[in-house]
């Protein structure tokens, strides 16, 4: 009601001289910005998307299909998806998202549950806080979430540095007996709602094809 109220007091206050285009213009901004309790706002239309699937066929999944780019790589831990997508806009940091398969053969194996509680654990030095797990139905399995915030000063290698809040989205997925998956969304503090949703649908659509291609 508020809404159309607003509408024909804009319309009744338009000169007559406003050209058809410019009234109607006005009208859709001032629908689009009135607030009207209770009531959602309109749902963004959703990204295009690409399914991936790594060179090791150890899973597939669907990324938004511009501005990602995967890459397959082996760290200290062991083999590592990591997907770079947007830089933050002060240029320190590049949104990431990785995606690990952890076995008894992986370096530094945890048991899941030991392995959730050493990635949530708090570190004062960096202000590291974790909100409480909680259980979401994929339909790779059942996911465990959580999300860890936390202060670092980067660039890390050299020269002057800055701190800077990183967010991280997390998801650990059982794969039966003890292997199960890490996927993480690290992304600034700042702007961390805006891949809240390229997480969620990377998790629906997360299929494992098996370890053996590992």
């Amino acid at each position: 009601m508020r809404a159309r109220i607003s509408l024909a007091v804009l319309l009744m206050l338009a000169p007559a001289t406003l050209r058809a285009e410019d009234w109607l213009l006005a009208a859709e901004r001032a629908a689009r910005s009135a607030a009207i309790p209770g009531e959602n706002p309109p749902e963004k239309t959703p990204k295009a998307r690409q399914v991936f699937q790594p060179s090791s066929r150890f899973f597939i999944a669907d990324l938004p299909a511009e501005g990602w780019r995967p890459v397959e790589q082996e760290d200290s831990l062991g083999s590592v998806v990591r997907v770079f997508g947007p830089e933050d806009p002060t240029g320190l940091l590049r949104a990431t998202l990785s995606i690990r398969l952890m076995d008894r053969d992986s370096p530094s194996f945890l048991p899941i549950k030991k392995a959730v509680d050493a990635l949530r654990a708090g570190d004062a030095s960096s202000d590291r806080s974790s909100t409480p797990v909680r259980p979401l139905r994929v339909p790779a399995g059942l996911a465990r979430l959580f999300e860890i915030v936390e202060t670092r000063r980067l660039p890390v290698d050299a020269g002057p540095s800055a701190p800077l809040e990183i967010h991280h989205y997390v998801a650990v997925l059982p794969q039966g007996g003890e292997s199960y998956f890490i996927i993480r969304l690290l992304s600034s503090r700042a702007n961390y709602l805006d891949f809240r949703n390229d997480f969620v649908e990377f998790l629906k659509s997360f299929r494992p094809l098996g370890a053996a291609g590992r």
